[in-house]
């Protein structure tokens, strides 16, 4: 099912032929793989409901995870979308959570003002 939109075999030999020679080419190759991984794990029912920004957030750090680690993929193991599609789902975690740590700050801060306010008007 998750591999109609991305050939796992063509996706594997690119990897090797990227940690062989290091091409642009199949670097940018491999990166449009990425987004579309990235994009596609958004449709799951954990991550439907977000906004088109807040979508588009987690598709670039999915991007750029997956970017970093692209060096340590051990070609050893035959399934690449499997191991990079782990890596999209934790970031989009990651920004989840960083997310909700922000919105939870203002949500406090605006709680203490509140309460000061309240306090000056006893």
């Amino acid at each position: 099912m998750a591999t109609n939109y991305v050939d796992n075999k063509r996706f594997y030999k690119l990897l090797i032929e990227y940690q062989k020679t290091h091409k642009r080419v199949t670097y940018n190759e491999i990166g449009k793989i990425f987004v579309l991984i990235s994009s596609n794990l958004l449709n799951k029912t954990n991550f439907i409901n977000y906004t088109q920004d807040r979508k588009d957030e987690m598709i670039s750090d999915a991007t750029f995870s997956m970017c970093r680690y692209i060096d340590k993929y051990d070609t050893s193991k035959g399934n690449p979308f499997a191991y990079f599609t782990r890596f999209a789902f934790n970031a989009f975690l990651q920004n989840l959570k960083n997310y909700k740590r922000i919105g939870d700050t203002f949500t406090n801060v605006s709680f203490i003002d509140n309460f000061e306010r309240y306090e000056e008007l006893k």
